[in-house]
């Protein structure tokens, strides 16, 4: 079992993909590692580039092509499913590590606190190509956070380029959510670093190391900063919708529950107010697949809609009013049957 495994996964990133790779392989440990990454069916030169690399590195870099795109879940899956190392970290293509001693810093810090599951950095953004703020503020390092300091919105974000964890999961198998989800429109709440931050979080803590790891590029071309907001709006309420039922028989279920009717307000006073919905269709496709699909989830659902329990009615009859109004501009243009939601 190796010690530690660098997940990369890869899309049309010929622009980044070998200053992503050259630091990674810049580190400098006195234990040895493996590169895994998957490329999603890239139509550009990526796996040109990548075939160049493990050709060059052939006992450090292992590719796994794909002749057709699948997409992130589907992608990254196919690298964590059954994962053998002790840890492992993640790398987007188009992000970069700055500290040749990134690695070595977090695995002596995981191998002399075994009781911690993760430990991170802060990141710089880059945005067209400039250097820009830190991610995190000073305060927020030097500190352990919790599963429940998650939960009660009390830690801060980490960008996934400066996380190491401790395989506790995925060593023996991908969790079935997982797989259950590729070919649904839950696979936005799986498919990021999100989720599986959150899952191991709730094995162990997350200490906060002052250091300065990574770089993370912002560019049109992201899976993330290339999405409209009302797509992050929708799928961010569809990642909560999935928490709450992930943990409905547990003590966070209340929280999570609040959390997303907080998300699901927000998305639809954003589709009725900011995008004029009721009397201008704005939504693309997949926007609406996603958008209907997750109405639907949501109706079959034997779990309150609304965690405030003394404004039931009213909520429930705020949320009613707005469908009804969305549904009679769609039922206009053919796209879905609404009727069942109601």
């Amino acid at each position: 079992m190796e010690k530690l495994i660098v997940v990369i996964t890869t899309y049309n990133l010929e622009n980044y993909i070998s200053e992503a790779l050259d630091s990674v392989l810049m580190q400098k440990t006195n234990f040895k590692f493996k590169i895994l990454i998957g490329d999603d069916a890239s139509n550009d030169r990526t796996c040109e580039i990548l075939s160049k690399y493990e050709e060059k590195y052939p006992e450090i870099i292992d590719v796994k092509y794909s002749s057709e795109n699948k997409g992130s879940l589907c992608n990254s899956n196919r690298l964590f499913d059954g994962l053998q190392s002790e840890y492992f970290t993640f790398l987007d293509g188009d992000d970069v590590w700055i500290d040749e001693n990134r690695l070595q810093k977090q695995v002596d810090f995981l191998d002399s606190h075994p009781e911690y599951m993760m430990c991170a950095g802060n990141t710089q953004y880059i945005r067209e190509g400039n250097k820009a703020e830190l991610l995190l503020k000073p305060e927020h390092l030097n500190k352990t956070y919790t599963f429940d300091d998650f939960i009660n919105h009390q830690m801060p974000f980490f960008h996934v380029s400066s996380i190491l964890l401790r395989n506790k999961i995925y060593i023996n198998g991908l969790p079935k959510y997982y797989r259950n989800a590729e070919t649904t429109f839950e696979n936005c709440a799986l498919r990021g670093e999100d989720f599986r931050r959150i899952s191991h979080l709730e094995l162990g803590p997350l200490y906060a190391m002052p250091d300065l790891f990574s770089y993370y590029r912002i560019h049109k071309n992201g899976m993330w900063q290339g999405a409209s907001e009302i797509k992050h709006r929708i799928e961010g309420t569809i990642s909560y919708n999935f928490y709450r039922k992930l943990y409905q028989n547990t003590k966070y279920f209340d929280s999570l529950n609040k959390d997303f009717y907080n998300q699901y307000s927000s998305m639809m006073n954003y589709l009725v107010s900011n995008l004029n919905l009721i009397n201008e269709y704005t939504l693309t496709n997949n926007e609406t697949i996603l958008f209907t699909e997750l109405l639907k989830d949501i109706s079959k659902q034997n779990i309150n809609f609304n965690y405030e329990k003394n404004n039931k009615n009213n909520i429930i009859s705020k949320k009613r009013s707005i469908l009804k109004k969305i549904y009679s501009k769609l039922k206009k243009i053919s796209i879905c049957k609404f009727k069942e939601f109601l």
